[in-house]
C-alpha cells in the first residue's frame, strides 16, 4: 500500500515512525521543517494529569506514556520529571480536581489531591496571588483552594522529538520529505488516488491528515466535514534575576530539583525551564491553555501577534514560581491548537476510502502522540476496534 502523511510534527512523524516497521511504502511530507511549526509552539510536556479523565482517556494516555518511557530510556532525547500541578481557584473546581486525582490513582498514576495549606510545598502561597482576572464573569480568584498534583509528567523538546521519531521513520525506509507543500488531494469514485504538490504527483492509496491546525483545511479538499475548531496559544519566556526555588519532596524528604507545571483554572500556565525545554533555572515559560470548543471557530493562522493582555498580565502569572517576582520577557509567540467538541482526538478512515485522519489533538499532541500513531497503524490494517470508533473516530460525530 502506498501511504502519505501530510504534517511533520509530532503526529505525523511518530505515524511515520510506526508505519515505517510495517511492509507499506509511506511517504511524510511537510511544508516546512521538521517540528517547527505547532510541535515546536507548545509547552512540550508528557502529562499524566488530567482534569475528571474517563477510564479510557487514562488508558489512551497510558499506552502513550509506555512508549515515552521506552524512548527516553533506550535514546539520547532528554527529558525532565518535573510534575503537574493544577490549582484551583473555586471551591467547585476543587471538587473535581479531588475527583479527578482519585480516577488518576486508580489507574496507577501517582496523583493526589492536595489542600490549600500544602500548596506551599510547591512554592505557592495560597492566600496570594497578584494575577490578572482571567474569569469571565470578572471575579478576582486570588486565592488558591486546592490543587491536582502528579509526579511523572515529563518536560522535553518536542521539536527534539519529532526529529527523533523522523529519523526512525527514515532508517526504516520511509521516505521523509520537508519544504513541500500540498495543492490538492485526488481522488475517484470516492477513494484517494494522489496527493498533488508543489513538486509534483504523489500515487497514494491512503493518506493521513495529521496536518495539525492546517487540518480543517486538507479535510475539506475531500469534502470531508468535522467538528474541529482553533483556540490560539499565546506564549511568552520569562527571564529573573534569581533562580526558581526548589520544593521539599515530602515523601522522601529531599529536594526536588524543578518545580511542577503549574496550571491555573483560569487557564494560564507556567512551566518552569526554557522554551526549548532545556532546564534553565532563571527562566520558564507562560502561556495559555485555552482548549474550549466554539462551533465554527476556523482562524486565519498567519496572525501570530502576541495580545497584549497576555503580555502584560504574563510577568505576574511567572511569580507564581517562587523566584520569578519581576522577571522580563525574552521571546514571545503563538500557536494554535485545533480542538474537538469532547476533547478527544479524531483518529481513522473517513467516508472517503483511503482518507485518514489523525487530527483534533485539543493540547494534547505531545502527551498522546504514540498513542495515536498506534491507532493509526490499527486504522490503516483493517480499522479500529469497537470500542476507538466510538471514542476516537470520526463516525462518532
Amino acid at each position: 500500500m502506498k501511504i502519505v502523511i501530510v504534517g511533520g510534527g509530532i503526529i505525523g512523524t511518530a505515524t511515520a515512525a510506526r508505519l515505517g516497521r510495517s511492509d507499506h511504502d509511506v511517504t511524510l511530507i511537510e511544508r516546512g521543517e521538521i517540528g517547527t511549526e505547532t510541535t515546536a509552539a507548545s509547552a512540550g510536556m508528557v502529562m499524566r494529569a488530567a482534569v475528571e479523565p474517563t477510564p479510557f482517556d487514562v488508558r489512551l494516555r497510558n499506552r502513550a506514556w509506555e512508549a515515552y518511557q521506552r524512548l527516553f530510556e533506550e535514546s539520547a532525547l532528554e527529558a525532565e520529571r518535573i510534575g503537574t500541578l493544577y490549582l484551583a481557584e473555586t471551591p467547585a473546581y476543587a471538587e473535581r480536581l479531588e475527583r479527578s486525582a482519585a480516577t488518576l490513582a486508580e489507574h496507577g498514576v501517582d496523583a493526589t489531591f492536595r489542600a490549600p495549606d500544602e500548596l506551599a510545598e510547591y512554592g505557592i502561597d495560597p492566600t496570594e496571588f497578584d494575577g490578572a482576572t482571567a474569569f469571565d464573569d470578572g471575579r478576582d480568584p486570588g486565592r488558591f483552594v486546592g490543587g491536582l498534583h502528579t509526579t511523572a509528567d515529563l518536560r522535553c523538546n518536542p521539536a527534539a522529538v519529532s526529529s527523533w521519531f523522523a529519523d526512525c521513520a527514515r532508517d526504516s525506509g520511509v521516505d521523509v520529505r520537508t519544504g513541500v507543500e500540498v495543492t490538492a488531494i485526488r481522488t475517484r469514485n470516492g477513494a484517494v488516488r494522489a496527493v498533488e504538490t508543489h513538486t509534483g504527483r504523489i500515487e497514494a492509496d491512503t493518506v493521513i491528515n495529521a496536518a495539525g491546525p492546517w487540518a480543517p483545511q486538507l479535510n475539506n479538499t475531500v469534502g470531508v466535514s468535522l467538528p474541529l475548531a482553533h483556540t490560539v496559544g499565546p506564549m511568552a519566556e520569562l527571564e529573573s534575576r534569581a533562580a526558581a526555588s526548589h520544593h521539599a519532596d515530602d515523601r522522601t524528604n529531599s529536594t526536588s530539583a524543578a518545580t511542577p507545571f503549574t496550571i491555573l483554572e483560569s487557564k494560564r500556565y507556567v512551566r518552569p525551564g526554557a522554551a526549548n525545554g532545556s532546564k534553565a533555572p532563571r527562566r520558564a515559560v507562560v502561556g495559555e491553555f485555552n482548549t474550549g470548543y466554539t462551533e465554527g471557530t476556523v482562524l486565519e493562522l498567519d496572525e501570530r501577534d502576541l495580545p497584549g493582555s497576555f503580555r502584560s498580565d504574563a510577568p505576574s502569572v511567572a511569580s507564581l514560581v517562587s523566584g520569578f517576582d519581576n522577571a522580563t520577557i525574552t521571546e514571545e509567540w503563538v500557536g494554535y491548537r485545533t480542538v474537538t467538541p469532547d476533547g478527544r482526538p479524531i483518529v481513522g478512515e473517513t467516508d472517503v476510502s483511503g482518507f485518514v485522519v489523525a487530527c483534533g489533538l485539543t493540547g494534547l499532541g505531545i502527551t498522546l502522540a504514540p498513542a495515536v500513531a498506534d491507532l493509526v497503524a490499527d486504522a490503516v490494517a483493517g480499522g479500529l476496534d469497537s470500542e476507538h470508533r466510538e471514542r476516537v473516530g470520526p463516525e462518532r460525530f
